[in-house]
């Protein structure tokens, strides 16, 4: 029996690693980000520079190529500052509020069953902000990037969130 569950586990380590290389074959202009700590993963295009992972391990800055921040990556457990379970309707509300109390413009949200999207204006500059709730711990993406650059960052988004898992 454990001869069969471990050639099974092969079997997916390798089929996985093929479908991960397949993937990176076809979207060559895409460099992949997976974090350890928090279990996510997403695609970004080649021409953001990573900057090094953060100390404690949940997520990484990348910089377009004026050195600007432009995509944030990062997971925090759902657990509040007394312990309590944070859900993902309540981040999703809180997260609403803070955008509004910061004078930004939200033009679209969302609440799903898995996680949430916030969009609209900041500072001057569009953002996107897709949460996911997975194992027990919320995975933030927020792309922020200036209007003029639109037409770039609404080609690069659609594969940064939709590979974001």
């Amino acid at each position: 029996m454990i001869t069969k569950i471990a050639a099974l586990l092969v079997f997916l380590t390798i089929g996985n690693f093929n479908l991960t290389s397949e993937k990176t074959s076809q979207n060559q202009d895409y460099d992949q980000y997976c974090n350890v700590r928090f279990n996510y993963c997403l695609y970004y295009p080649k021409f953001l520079n990573p900057q090094p992972e953060s100390a404690n391990g949940d997520g990484r800055i990348f910089f377009n190529k004026k050195g600007d921040e432009v995509l944030r990556v990062f997971g925090r457990f759902n657990l509040d500052a007394e312990g309590e379970t944070i859900t993902l309707e309540r981040q999703y509300k809180i997260d609403v509020q803070d955008n509004l109390k910061k004078k930004n413009i939200i033009t679209y949200k969302k609440l799903g069953k898995t996680f949430f999207v916030i969009s609209g204006y900041r500072n001057g500059k569009i953002f996107y902000q897709k949460t996911i709730l997975k194992n027990d711990a919320f995975a933030f993406a927020i792309l922020q990037y200036p209007k003029d650059e639109k037409e770039i960052y609404d080609k690069v988004s659609a594969e940064i969130f939709k590979s974001f898992k």
